[in-house]
């Protein structure tokens, strides 16, 4: 009786158990096998750093949360160093002023001044006029400071520009602080925000600059600033509105030609100490601020009548102010 083993082919356990395919068949479905596992754990590798990569509304939203705080916690200081920069080229306009002030006095030895009214009965003469008469001049004649300097400050063209209103309306950038307002038309003219200093008074003529032709004032010389060119202010900031830029009183007229009034000088009287636009009263009515004063935080700055520029604080003494900006009393003026 022939014996079977239980490794040989004819085995009936192997023929029980083998897969009913060829070699080759078999060999194939084990490849695909291999295959389909492969698929699956890239697929499986995929979907788990999909997941990883992936936020949660949580996350998101405490991601926004720090974004907003360092945002909040940048700005202020974006904010400073942009009010630095605008106010170094506010100092910067100041001493181009002072320094246009210079060359002035050198060709004409005194100081340019600040116009007049002068609206009298012969253009470019004050005949028929009383220095009573508001609110700007009837000829260039009597034009202020601003416009006497442009010459100093390569603005000739517009010196010689021959309709008015065209310099009426062109901003000139040396005469805006970045700060407060960039060149241009703010109601129905250009503005300036500098003035010249008027003394402690309107009517004292007593500062580095004098309304012209009236009464015993005349144009200032370097000579007649008795208490040092060093203690003596030329022109400075001045206080205005920012609510009401064109509109605010001794902000509303023409910047050359806006008669010998607070458009384009001021003083610094005992009741009448710098301060800042934040301060100055809330219009209508229109006010009439004969302050110097600026936008800055806590400062405003001025040219002395030797060409420095000085940053000087709010808080500033009334009295060493009034000192500052009378030319001639004779008294010491302490540090500021």
């Amino acid at each position: 009786m022939p014996v079977h083993h239980p490794g040989s082919p004819t085995s009936p356990r192997l023929e029980q158990f083998a897969l009913p395919c060829a070699r080759e068949e078999r060999i194939s479905l084990v490849k695909m096998l291999f295959a389909t596992r492969q698929i699956l754990q890239t697929n499986s590798k995929d979907a788990l750093k999909q997941r990883k990569n992936g936020f949660t509304l949580i996350e998101l939203l405490v991601v926004i949360a720090i974004i907003a705080i360092l945002v909040a916690l940048l700005l202020p200081a974006v904010q400073q160093a942009r009010e630095a920069a605008r106010r170094i080229q506010c100092k910067n306009n100041l001493k181009q002023i002072g320094l246009a002030f210079h060359n002035y006095h050198d060709v004409y030895k005194m100081f340019p001044d600040g116009g007049n009214d002068a609206r009298g009965t012969t253009p470019g003469t004050f005949a028929g006029n009383s220095c009573n008469d508001c609110c700007n001049a009837n000829s260039r004649a009597h034009w202020n400071w601003m416009y006497q300097i442009l010459p100093q400050i390569e603005q000739s063209n517009l010196f010689n520009e021959p309709d008015d209103n065209v310099i009426y309306r062109t901003g000139v950038a040396t005469f805006n602080c970045p700060s407060r307002r960039a060149p241009g038309v703010y109601g129905s003219s250009a503005k300036a925000d500098y003035a010249g200093n008027a003394g402690d008074g309107l009517t004292a003529y007593n500062g580095a600059m004098n309304r012209r032709g009236c009464y015993t004032a005349r144009p200032v010389r370097m000579a007649d600033l008795l208490d040092g060119t060093s203690n003596t202010l030329l022109v400075a900031e001045k206080q205005t509105n920012p609510l009401n830029f064109g509109g605010s009183g001794g902000d509303n007229e023409p910047w050359v030609n806006s008669g010998w009034d607070q458009d384009q000088v001021r003083v610094g009287g005992p009741a009448t100490h710098p301060m800042s636009d934040y301060d100055h009263p809330s219009e209508p009515p229109t006010h009439w601020s004969s302050r110097f004063g600026s936008i800055h935080p806590g400062v405003f700055q001025g040219v002395l009548g030797d060409g420095s520029v000085r940053t000087m604080s709010f808080n500033l003494d009334a009295e060493v102010f009034r000192r500052i900006c009378v030319r001639n009393d004779g008294e010491v003026v302490s540090d500021f």
